[in-house]
């Protein structure tokens, strides 16, 4: 059962499913929290469900692919650059010629 208070932008992972997900945001409110599983699916549980939930932080391995992945994308700075240009253009109707 998950005892702890969902963070936001902290990742856990669901012991049942296995699965690694990004908790994005908390409406006490509504009581609801939407998800970010890392395979691109978002959802929206209770928190109720929550606390139904068998939740651990996720494995070393994969905090460490993970930071792995943003040293990559920051040693790819035109990456970025070539999205910014993109953009510009085809505000400016560039794309059409």
């Amino acid at each position: 059962m998950a005892s702890s208070i969902p963070m936001i932008n902290q990742r856990y992972q669901e012991v049942v499913t296995n699965r690694t997900f990004e908790v994005l945001s908390v409406n006490e409110y509504l009581a609801v929290i939407d998800l970010h599983y890392d395979d691109g699916e978002l959802d929206q549980i209770s928190l109720d469900d929550w606390s139904q939930m068998v939740v651990i932080p996720p494995s070393e391995v994969y905090n460490q692919a993970a930071t792995l992945a943003l040293e990559d994308r920051a040693q790819m700075p035109w990456a970025t650059d070539l999205d910014e240009a993109m953009q510009s253009d085809y505000m400016f109707g560039w794309d059409e010629f």
